[in-house]
């Protein structure tokens, strides 16, 4: 009976200071209403509208500083200065030796003669056949010229010429010695009698052609 009496007692007390700390509580507890804050208060300005400010700079000592004033007209252009070192000077093509260059898709212009990368080419060691020219067998004539232009064209199906030649083509029809694939090409217009003269080391291939009436000296294709 004794002990219950106590527990009321504990009890009862604890409720009595409860009651008494509640009022200190709530006044220390900060109002929410005072620590929003109010969203149409607090304007966001954009960082565009922003306008920065400008100081004028205040000039100091100008006849020392400033940048002297100059005339156009006084001004002279010199030349370049030479590089220190040939190793430094880009290379003139013009001023190069001529070498092999391998010319693709070459044209033949006549038998002999071809043009191919800007250079205008005579197979050296044979004479050029006109195309316009007209061939005479036993009274009958037949245009030589462009048959043999025409068989050179076949010989040399757009493949790649091999001739040693200036590194930037010139004006003149350069004469020199060419290869197709390996193979001398006015060589091959001699044992077939596409041309009529040539250097001695031609000479016994267009006799033979010749001899065998091939090609100039033959009849017309076809009879």
């Amino acid at each position: 009976m004794l002990r219950a009496l106590l527990s009321m007692l504990v009890i009862v007390g604890v409720g009595l200071a409860l009651l008494w700390l509640r009022p200190s509580i709530v006044n220390d507890a900060p109002d929410p209403v005072e620590t929003a804050a109010p969203a149409s208060s607090v304007v966001a300005q954009p960082s565009s509208q922003r306008t920065p400010r400008v100081q004028n700079a205040r000039p100091i000592a100008p006849e020392v500083v400033a940048v002297p004033r100059i005339d156009g007209g006084e001004l002279v252009r010199q030349e370049a200065r030479l590089p220190l070192s040939p190793l430094g000077a880009a290379p003139d093509p013009a001023n190069m030796p001529p070498r092999e260059t391998v010319l693709h898709r070459p044209v033949a212009l006549a038998a002999g003669l071809v043009q191919a990368q800007g250079h205008d080419i005579a197979l050296a060691g044979i004479e050029t056949v006109d195309p316009e020219e007209m061939c005479d067998h036993e009274g009958r004539q037949w245009p030589c010229g462009a048959h043999a232009r025409t068989a050179f064209r076949n010989f040399l199906r757009a493949r790649a010429l091999s001739c040693i030649v200036p590194a930037t083509p010139l004006r003149e029809t350069l004469t020199v010695k060419c290869t197709v694939a390996g193979a001398d090409p006015a060589l091959w217009l001699a044992e077939n009698g596409w041309v009529r003269e040539g250097a001695a080391e031609y000479g016994d291939a267009i006799d033979e052609a010749r001899a065998a009436q091939r090609g100039l000296f033959g009849p017309p294709p076809g009879g």
